[in-house]
């Protein structure tokens, strides 16, 4: 008699809700990277509008240019602050998708103990089982002998 796992549909839910979260986590790791990457892009945006308005300064600069690098380095202050809080944001996602990876393979390894568990006492009601029918036969063999040996 094969084994079969009276919960394995059970297991097999737990092992997909498993994966489709660890899915998820996977995108919003990509996601906050990207958001780093930007961040990035940002900052050296502005480290070189920066550069770019010192070597300006040096020579005359007319009012309404001073006025537009001004303008311009704040608003890269902006999207910077801007993206540190969308990282911020992202980051506090990310960790709540782990904790929630956790619980579901916390629920999938219960699920799997029971399994093996259930596996260690079935296979030891087969050896049981077994070992009922070879001390039946040697019963049976002692009988036969004896009828045997006693009958000649």
């Amino acid at each position: 008699m094969a084994y079969h796992y009276k919960l394995e549909t059970l297991l097999t839910v737990r092992r997909n809700f498993e994966e489709q979260c660890q899915q998820k986590l996977a995108h919003e790791i990509f996601v906050l990277e990207n958001h780093r990457k930007y961040l990035g892009e940002l900052q050296t945006q502005r480290f070189n509008l920066v550069n770019s308005f010192s070597e300006y300064k040096r020579k005359n600069m007319q009012a309404a240019m001073f006025s537009l690098y001004v303008e311009a380095i704040e608003q890269k202050d902006r999207q910077i602050n801007f993206q540190h809080n969308a990282i911020a944001a992202q980051t506090r996602t990310v960790n709540t998708v782990r904790s929630e990876l956790l619980e579901k393979v916390k629920a999938r390894k219960i699920v799997e103990r029971l399994k093996e568990k259930d596996y260690l006492a079935y296979t030891a009601e087969e050896f049981r089982k077994a070992q009922n029918e070879n001390d039946e036969l040697a019963v049976l063999r002692f009988n036969q002998e004896n009828i045997l040996s006693n009958g000649l």
